[in-house]
């Protein structure tokens, strides 16, 4: 099995690179919530018809899980396949 981030163009990389440094220091629901939002939205620009961007939306979840669920085993525990190329900090929040 090989890391689907490695199989991205060097452009693809250094996006997500930009991306992992804005998201530094919010929550990875914040960052889900915001990456979903840019998938929405990028579909949404590219496709005129309801039934195009279903269509894309459909094949997109479906890599999306496929690539998700190779990271964990039969037992469903999380793998170390791959280094972790994107770290989400969380900030400090005191008590």
């Amino acid at each position: 099995m090989s890391d689907p981030i490695k199989k991205t163009s060097p452009q693809g990389i250094a996006l997500l690179e930009k991306l992992a440094r804005t998201a530094d220091g919010f929550s990875a629901e914040q960052v889900v919530d915001a990456g979903l939002n840019l998938v929405i939205n990028a579909l949404r620009q590219t496709y005129a018809t309801r039934d195009g961007v279903e269509l894309a939306w459909d094949e997109f979840a479906a890599r999306a899980k496929s690539n998700l669920m190779n990271c964990y085993d039969s037992t469903g525990r999380k793998k170390g396949v791959y280094p972790y190329h994107q770290i989400i900090r969380v900030p400090f929040s005191r008590l």
